[in-house]
């Protein structure tokens, strides 16, 4: 199996890999340190990282990943 069909396979893989363990404990201190953020100002973006996270179940990395990039989104929508 080709390194890129190995790729694909694992991300249209719904079971969960006991390899992806410490990355999902990293994210997860991550996603903990960003929430627990109290400034006023960045209230909309926990929010949106909260309804990744909800949206997400199980899946941090997932989570993450979707906030990141609907921030970048979000950024370039901006400096168009």
């Amino acid at each position: 199996m080709s390194t890129e069909t190995r790729t694909r396979h694992a991300v249209r893989s719904p079971e969960p890999s006991e390899d992806l363990e410490p990355l999902r404990r990293q994210v997860s201190a991550i996603i903990d340190a960003i929430l627990s953020e109290t400034k006023p100002e960045e209230a909309p973006v926990r929010e949106q990282l909260r309804w990744h996270v909800a949206n997400n179940p199980g899946q941090p990395e997932k989570a993450l990943l979707n906030h990141l990039l609907s921030v970048s989104t979000t950024v370039q929508d901006d400096t168009a």
